[in-house]
């Protein structure tokens, strides 16, 4: 009798590891706003929405880019708490490079790598957002794959 091992699932796509629904900010919300919300959320990026569409993205690596070190410092000057008071609008990204949910893995991955970016929106079909997928994600789904491939001992 052989022992048949199951049939592994179908090569997974980013709409099977996203992260649904996206979190937002206003793109008129403050950056200081948008850093708490970093905080709180446990996220790295928000995309940025204007009038109801989604037309950015700011990361926590580009919050602090635009901080001075000794913001919440003894050392902070006004200077430094102004930036906390400008429009998130002014730090985020706008070419924003997205994916469909049905795109593989490894497409996505390398679109990453190709753009030197750290998460891409997924969309749907009418092209709105539907979540996002970050290199984080990439990579617990690329140990999962791995790990699912092992021989059975």
């Amino acid at each position: 009798m052989a022992i048949k091992r199951a049939p592994r699932p179908s090569h997974p796509t980013v709409g099977d590891i996203m992260s649904s629904p996206p979190y937002t900010v206003l793109a008129d919300e403050r950056v200081d706003a948008a850093r708490k919300a970093l905080k709180t959320l446990q996220v790295h990026h928000l995309l940025v929405e204007d009038r109801g569409r989604i037309v950015g993205i700011v990361s926590d690596r580009d919050i602090l880019r635009a901080m001075s070190p000794y913001v919440d410092g003894a050392g902070a000057q006004r200077r430094d708490d102004l930036t906390l008071q400008r429009p998130i609008y002014s730090i985020a990204s706008y070419h924003l490079v997205t994916v469909p949910r049905d795109t593989p893995l490894e497409v996505a991955a390398a679109l990453m790598l190709e753009h030197d970016i750290s998460c891409l929106p997924v969309t749907g079909k009418d092209a709105e957002v539907l979540g996002i997928v970050t290199k984080s994600d990439l990579l617990q789904a690329t140990l999962t794959c791995l790990i699912d491939a092992r021989p059975a001992a």
